[in-house]
């Protein structure tokens, strides 16, 4: 999202909310609050309608989607002046987007770290530029496997392996997640973050994971989720998302579709890659349909109104960001609603004996 607009959009949401509830408990005339209550229905309808016209608009596009265009659409964006390394994917986004970027990867090393501290082999599926591979291997000192869809960025992935003199413990394999050329049962861990949305189905990369893995093997997955709040203080929106925790239908329909941004059916882009996004429930039968039991569960990247403040006061500082922006997300992701709220799920799953 746009700083600007965000703050825009956040700042108005206040300001009725303020009016709102001053003309209920103090004025009493009742006009100023209609007029709140028919704004924030107003931008409530607006958002359900959007997600329709997407969802329709998406709907074939996603219908026809294969694996070689999922590919070959990876590797244009890889091959972007401002996409071909990891820094240079941190670069191109906000300052507050770049530091969850980091984060991101904090916190999957850290639940390496918690849940899998002895696993001797580790696959980092659908590994990207291998950030997390090369930690499993030179951090945690383990044996591990980088595998990914896009030849370019395992390239990349190699060449600092190389330059880590990570050769030894590291290796990286081009494959569909999906359908990957590795041997049943052959690995203690599986770190799969920001991966299964981007399969055409996702159950069968869960399937292969549990496959993989030997027995009581540890699955930690991250995915966006679809309870995330994106910035939003409209009190419709907090109550859908709200109740979306207990029952997923009173969502809008995701259009599972994404380009260089949110697929738009007013500005149509060429090119699109898939991107779902879940709900609690849905992963939730996903990985239990997979022969996964469940070890923990929660939600991080909580996207609220004082993330963008800091955000226009840093002026892109990111270091900065992370002074203001880490304590607020370590209170709001242990609240009981609001911390299952976040852009992210994240599931750490036991293969089932």
């Amino acid at each position: 999202m746009n700083v600007f607009s965000g703050l825009k959009r956040g700042s108005i949401e206040i300001v009725a909310g303020v009016v709102l509830i001053l003309d209920l408990v103090w004025w009493g005339a009742h006009i100023a609050a209609a007029c709140a209550v028919g704004y924030f229905l107003w931008a409530y309808l607006s958002y359900r309608r959007e997600a329709h016209l997407n969802h329709r608009h998406s709907g074939p596009i996603r219908e026809r989607m294969t694996l070689a265009e999922v590919k070959a659409i990876e590797n244009k964006y890889t091959r972007r002046d401002d996409y071909g390394t990891p820094e240079k994917r941190a670069l191109v986004r906000s300052g507050l987007d770049r530091y969850f970027y980091y984060v991101r990867y904090e916190r999957v090393q850290s639940l390496l770290n918690a849940f899998a501290p002895d696993a001797g082999r580790v696959l980092d599926m659908g590994c990207g530029f291998g950030r997390n591979t090369m930690y499993a291997s030179e951090r945690r000192r383990r044996i591990a496997i980088g595998l990914d869809l896009d030849e370019l960025k395992l390239s990349w992935a190699r060449n600092e392996a190389h330059r880590r003199d990570l050769d030894a413990r590291t290796a990286f394999v081009c494959a569909d997640a999906a359908r990957p050329p590795l041997r049943p049962r052959s690995f203690d861990c599986i770190v799969m973050t920001e991966v299964l949305e981007h399969l055409i189905d996702p159950a069968k990369g869960l399937a292969s994971c549990h496959e993989l893995l030997e027995k009581a093997g540890i699955l930690i997955l991250t995915v966006p989720s679809r309870h995330n709040l994106a910035y939003s203080g409209n009190p419709f929106i907090l109550l859908e998302k709200t109740l979306s925790l207990i029952d997923d239908r009173v969502l809008p329909p995701y259009h599972d579709l994404h380009a260089r941004s949110e697929y738009n059916w007013r500005k149509p882009e060429p090119e699109y890659g898939m991107h779902h996004n879940f709900s609690l429930q849905r992963l939730r039968h996903l990985v239990h349909e997979a022969g996964f039991r469940t070890v923990s569960r929660g939600s991080f990247e909580v996207e609220i109104f004082p993330h963008l403040l800091v955000e226009h006061l840093s002026v892109g500082d990111v270091e900065m960001i992370r002074r203001w922006v880490s304590p607020i997300e370590d209170v709001v992701t242990r609240l009981p609603v609001i911390g299952n709220l976040g852009q992210h799920l994240v599931w750490v799953a036991r293969k089932d004996a």
